[in-house]
């Protein structure tokens, strides 16, 4: 494996305050690493037996999402189907459709369509249960949240909010996904105008929002302002700020987000946590990549800490962090990381030779071993770009993950039940 080196990552590095000249470097960089290493690469190395969820048309392209929700449940996995070309950026007028595929029977059921999306998070769609499915959608001139019945075969219930991240069928957490456009359009949706200044600047009446699933009210639970006055900043007064990437742990009790704060084009990064009251600062040392709960108290991110990059567990309780040695030492980068008891699986973006590589972790026993190797092309870039994104099953015996190895983009699953357990 032709791994970029700590001198590499340091230039990268440096380059992120000039993100148009970083991304012609890079490109240019990749390009040439790819002709000396990987041209004889193939399609995939792997132990395991890959398979694709459903057969797809030749115009067509799959892709399951982020890596924080488990995209398989009991026999059944959601995707989402385009015939767009997903190495270009998203299309506001081009939807995206939501599936579910049932291995056992092995047929694709299309749900319904959605013109809010990304090819990082989809519709940021998640199960609620093994019947119905979380959703956003673009409809009535506004960013809103569907629920899909797969026994009924029909939308059975809207919200006038987006679905940031759910806890079951209670509540779950709302963002602007305007602002999050402005600032960081991997994650956010085209089909409205981006904010102004002012509503850029307004961080009183923004935020995160907290919407009852029975009643469908919201309200504010921690506007940005708010945000900001935990352990402020001089700089602060001079950043656009904005939370993303919300969590919410296993029972509905807390939630940890990154609190990212823009002074020109320097983002800053802290990972916080609430208890829907209060907030605290859990990681200040200004990067925070992908995190996920282990269980109600502790997390696993990618982050620095007292000056160094690498994979961390912190407990939110008592604010105690420890290095994963196993994890850090690989120098893949802020791979996602997906828990499921003991077990953590985790990703590396594309190597010197375009593979990206899968990973398993355990947690007690410190073994860690290595799943698979899939060919990243060239092509797929930036917006484009198809990170693994690994997902365990709800019940921990399979993996799902995105790639584009074939040259189009399509979610496959892996049965790990053998080493899980």
């Amino acid at each position: 494996m032709a791994s970029f080196s700590a001198k590499e990552r340091y230039v990268a590095r440096i380059l992120s305050s000039m993100p148009a000249l970083k991304n012609k470097v890079k490109y240019l960089y990749q390009a040439v690493c790819y002709l000396r290493y990987g041209t004889k690469n193939p399609e995939y190395r792997s132990d395991f037996p890959i398979l694709p969820v459903g057969e797809l048309g030749d115009d067509m392209s799959s892709f399951g999402g982020y890596y924080d929700r488990p995209t398989m449940m009991g026999n059944a996995i959601f995707t989402h189907t385009t015939i767009c070309d997903t190495s270009k950026k998203p299309q506001k007028d081009a939807p995206v459709h939501i599936c579910v595929y049932d291995m056992t029977q092995q047929k694709m059921q299309k749900m319904s369509a959605s013109h809010s999306y990304t090819w990082q998070q989809g519709c940021k769609t998640q199960w609620l249960d093994e019947d119905r499915i979380f959703f956003n959608v673009f409809e009535d001139g506004r960013y809103q949240a569907h629920v899909f019945s797969l026994k009924e075969n029909r939308v059975v219930k809207k919200f006038d909010w987006p679905n940031q991240d759910s806890y079951k069928d209670r509540f779950f957490l709302s963002i602007d996904y305007r602002r999050i456009m402005a600032l960081r359009p991997d994650y956010g949706y085209r089909n409205l105008p981006l904010p102004t200044k002012d509503e850029m600047l307004d961080t009183e009446h923004d935020g995160i929002r907290i919407v009852d699933y029975q009643t469908g009210e919201a309200r504010m639970l921690h506007s940005l302002k708010e945000i900001a006055r935990v352990k402020p900043k001089e700089l602060f007064g001079k950043c656009m700020h904005v939370a993303n990437h919300l969590m919410i742990n296993k029972e509905g009790s807390r939630f940890i987000f990154i609190h990212r704060f823009y002074e020109g084009n320097v983002r800053h990064d802290r990972l916080m946590v609430s208890d829907f009251k209060d907030m605290k600062v859990l990681v200040d040392d200004n990067m925070v990549s992908h995190c996920h709960w282990i269980d109600n108290e502790n997390i696993i991110g990618y982050f620095r800490y007292q000056g160094k990059d690498g994979f961390y567990f912190c407990n939110v309780v008592t604010g105690e962090v420890t290095c994963c040695e196993e994890m850090t030492a690989l120098q893949n980068g802020d791979g996602h990381p997906s828990c499921h008891g003991n077990w953590i699986t985790f990703d590396s973006y594309p190597d010197k030779g375009r593979m990206q590589h899968l990973y398993l972790y355990n947690r007690k026993t410190r073994q860690l071993r290595q799943l698979l190797e899939v060919k990243h092309g060239l092509k797929f870039q930036g917006e484009g770009r198809c990170d693994l994104h690994p997902r365990f099953s709800a019940d921990g015996k399979h993996i799902t993950f995105d790639s584009i190895m074939t040259g189009r983009r399509q979610q496959y699953y892996v049965d790990v039940s053998a080493i899980v357990g």
